[in-house]
């Protein structure tokens, strides 16, 4: 992981959502194919009340990292909170198929029991 992605995390787990931003802004302008920079990008605009362009973040992590359970399951919370649940429950559901041993994929089938 680059230094410029670890410096926007802790930005972004600090709250400094701007500066946070702008960091992971670069980062995918830089590489375009870290998935963790478009994940990291999805959390802040999505703190940022940009749900739309959070969800296309989110979309892009999961096709550079589609067996990315930490990627799909916020993606799905994403959703979750929206009220989006036919969108959200297959990212469920992929999430414990792919280790069902997971942390993410005890939380994904605590999600499905809602649905």
């Amino acid at each position: 992981m680059t230094q410029m992605l670890q410096k926007a995390d802790e930005l972004r787990r600090n709250g400094q959502y701007e500066e946070a931003r702008e960091l992971y802004q670069q980062v995918v302008a830089d590489e375009p194919g870290e998935p963790l920079g478009w994940w990291g990008l999805a959390h802040v605009v999505m703190n940022q009340g940009d749900f739309e362009l959070a969800g296309e973040c989110f979309r892009r992590a999961a096709e550079l990292a589609p067996n990315h359970q930490r990627i799909l399951y916020d993606w799905a919370m994403l959703y979750t909170m929206l009220g989006e649940y036919d969108a959200a429950r297959p990212l469920f559901e992929k999430v414990v198929a792919i280790d069902r041993s997971s942390k993410e994929a005890a939380d994904a089938q605590k999600q499905l029991t809602y649905y």
